[in-house]
């Protein structure tokens, strides 16, 4: 079973803005061994206080998790989205 936040949790990543070395979640240390997929969302930019503008990466860690972490663009903070089974 996804595990999925539909708002995100935040996450702290380290070694890199672009595309991050690793990240803490829970307490825990989890190392980026592959990106696989990377995108963009941009919605409403029409209505500023309703857009959501994204940077998604899909992930698989040294811990064997396969996850989509995103950042959101306006703030610079990085979120936990969805952890897969």
């Amino acid at each position: 079973m996804t595990r999925l936040w539909p708002g995100g949790e935040a996450i702290v990543v380290w070694g890199g803005d672009e595309t991050p070395a690793g990240f803490v979640w829970q307490g825990r240390s989890h190392r980026i061994e592959q990106v696989c997929n990377r995108w963009r969302v941009r919605t409403w930019w029409w209505e500023p206080g309703q857009a959501v503008c994204r940077e998604y990466l899909k992930i698989a860690t040294d811990g064997g998790f396969l996850c989509q972490l995103y950042r959101d663009q306006r703030s610079g903070q990085w979120y936990l989205a969805r952890l897969y089974d």
